[in-house]
């Protein structure tokens, strides 16, 4: 195959595998070995952005549009749509879908290049945790020795798994039509969208929930709401603390308990829940069923996994 003569069909076949970064798209583009950053950036301004095929992604990177109906040549699909554009879920609590998100991290900050080296995905539905899909994730960095003693996640575990971007599409089928849930969701969401921006070019959007906010309101009587003790309290045993699958399946399960305090509380859709949650929890007092709560926890005695 003879490699294109101009300097936009080059790019447009060398994005056809994926985005890429300025720098690396330039060199490549123009055949040199090293580009200072800047320059590289103001290459692929005037090279590409006056051309409909490229789109420029948040994260910096260049993709190609997605081609229309009928249309021919490799493409990367930049898919920038909520998943829930639809609108939020409405209707029964017991009619919404829930997908319980567990990361395992090199680190703390998304921004300052920490990664993903595990996730776990677990669906709720119609108050069962019906599925999980767990993966272990090359980082494409070090991993710390912290963080290995942590985890128990070492790179030797990681080395030959996929990248999140070869793991991305099946991510984003998982989450979509979902609402997000997460011990601590921000830090969930936040490594989560920015792996998916960064290797996909697809924005995480769509509602979220965060049950540390949800234990708050709902077990106020419960004077610490991390995972080990919301699950301590409900008699949930975790597989394997720190580890993905795990936490994600310990989180469902924990869950799908507060979702029906909630129902016999009478909340028994998403907008109500909602509302429920944005209430201060200070205001909110206790009730006789919080202290019978309080005094006898319940054990999880059914089988959670369908």
């Amino acid at each position: 195959m003879s490699r294109p003569t101009t300097l936009s069909a080059r790019a447009a076949q060398r994005l056809a595998s994926g985005p890429l970064d300025p720098v690396t798209l330039m060199c490549d583009v123009c055949q040199v070995e090293r580009l200072q950053a800047d320059a590289a950036e103001r290459m692929s301004v005037a090279l590409l952005s006056s051309h409909p095929e490229f789109v420029r992604l948040p994260s910096g990177h260049w993709a190609l549009a997605a081609i229309p109906s009928g249309g021919t040549g490799a493409s990367v699909v930049v898919d920038r749509r909520d998943d829930w554009s639809d609108g939020a879920p409405s209707g029964s609590l017991r009619d919404v879908n829930f997908a319980v998100v567990d990361v395992e991290t090199t680190g703390t900050s998304p921004g300052a290049g920490d990664r993903i080296t595990e996730i776990a995905i677990a669906h709720v539905r119609g108050g069962d945790v019906v599925d999980v899909y767990a993966q272990l994730v090359n980082p494409q960095r070090p991993i710390p020795p912290y963080i290995t003693q942590l985890t128990q996640i070492s790179w030797e575990m990681v080395r030959d798994q996929p990248t999140f971007r070869d793991i991305a599409p099946t991510v984003v089928d998982r989450l979509a039509g979902q609402v997000f849930t997460a011990h601590n969701a921000a830090f969930d969401w936040r490594f989560v969208g920015h792996e998916l921006d960064r290797g996909f070019g697809h924005v995480l959007a769509g509602p979220k929930l965060c049950t540390v906010r949800l234990a708050r309101v709902l077990l106020p009587a419960l004077p610490r709401k991390s995972l080990d003790h919301v699950t301590r309290y409900f008699g949930i045993e975790i597989a394997a603390r720190h580890r993905a699958e795990g936490d994600a399946v310990a989180t469902a399960q924990a869950l799908v308990r507060m979702l029906r305090i909630a129902e016999d509380e009478g909340v028994r859709s998403w907008p109500a829940l909602e509302r429920l949650l944005a209430a201060p929890t200070a205001k909110r007092r206790l009730t006789a069923s919080d202290r019978r709560r309080r005094a006898f926890p319940l054990p999880a005695s059914e089988d959670y996994i369908a």
